[in-house]
């Protein structure tokens, strides 16, 4: 049976105790069911996962007692970024918990011409502690062992200009965006013309669709065009659908893990 995995910030290698406190405490107890001699796995977020054993519980704290490292980490060798325009919070919320499960690297929020939404600097500050805290629970649920790199930018532009000055050189490096008007092309096609890349970036529009001018200035940028099927797709769909297509035609999704 898999093991329950838990955050922790750092852990004490050499087997002294970690112990836990308030909400995840109250988890392991009463949530997850967990009791003295039980195997967890704790993961800080950066690469790093431990196997840990319960040693104590009650008066509501844990101690956990390390045992060695964790084996068997899930991180996808495509670096893989998703961009999304600003939409309602629960609809982003969604779109980051699935798209950390599906392997990306990075998150980037940012405010297109179109978007309804707007975040000023407390509000950005909070969504990104509220994001971090998301990505969190992803990755301790899905296996991973690194908390993806989130970003709030203000605006379309500020995004672009960063993926013209990547570290990759331009071969290695996909860059696309959703569309569901004009000249589009299936990646499918796309993967057949270029089937190996280092870095991909991935782009989903507001809910109101791409403006003429963000679409100039991606286009400009290097980003190719691609639709997603015969349907219109909501903002959280599309995203969670074109990542999974992603990793499977450039990723990891076709590769056979042994106990998955």
């Amino acid at each position: 049976m898999t093991c329950k995995c838990f955050f922790v910030e750092q852990a004490d290698t050499r087997g002294g105790p970690v112990t836990f406190t308030g909400a995840t405490a109250h988890h392991m107890e009463r949530v997850a069911r967990l009791r003295v001699g039980d195997t967890i796995e704790l993961r800080d977020g950066q690469g790093n996962a431990w196997l840990g054993s319960i040693d104590a519980m009650g008066r509501g704290a844990v101690s956990v007692r390390i045992l060695g490292d964790a084996e068997g980490h899930r991180e996808s060798p495509l670096e893989l970024t998703l961009a999304m325009a600003f939409s309602r919070a629960d609809r982003m919320d969604w779109s980051l918990r699935q798209a950390v499960e599906i392997g990306i690297h990075r998150f980037v929020a940012f405010r297109s011409r179109r978007s309804q939404y707007g975040l000023n600097e407390k509000e950005a500050a909070a969504r990104r502690q509220r994001w971090w805290k998301i990505a969190r629970e992803a990755m301790c649920q899905c296996g991973r062992v690194k908390i993806p790199e989130i970003n709030i930018l203000p605006d379309l532009d500020r995004y672009v200009s960063q993926t013209v000055h990547e570290a990759a050189g331009p071969s290695e490096v996909l860059k696309i965006v959703a569309c569901e008007e004009g000249p589009r092309r299936g990646l499918l096609d796309l993967w057949s013309q270029t089937p190996w890349c280092k870095q991909f970036h991935a782009v989903i529009g507001p809910e109101g669709g791409w403006s003429p001018e963000d679409l100039e200035l991606l286009f400009r940028a290097g980003f190719q065009s691609v639709h997603l099927g015969p349907r219109v797709l909501r903002m959280e769909t599309a995203s969670t659908v074109l990542l999974g297509a992603v990793q499977l035609l450039w990723g990891d999704f076709h590769v056979a893990q042994e106990g998955v």
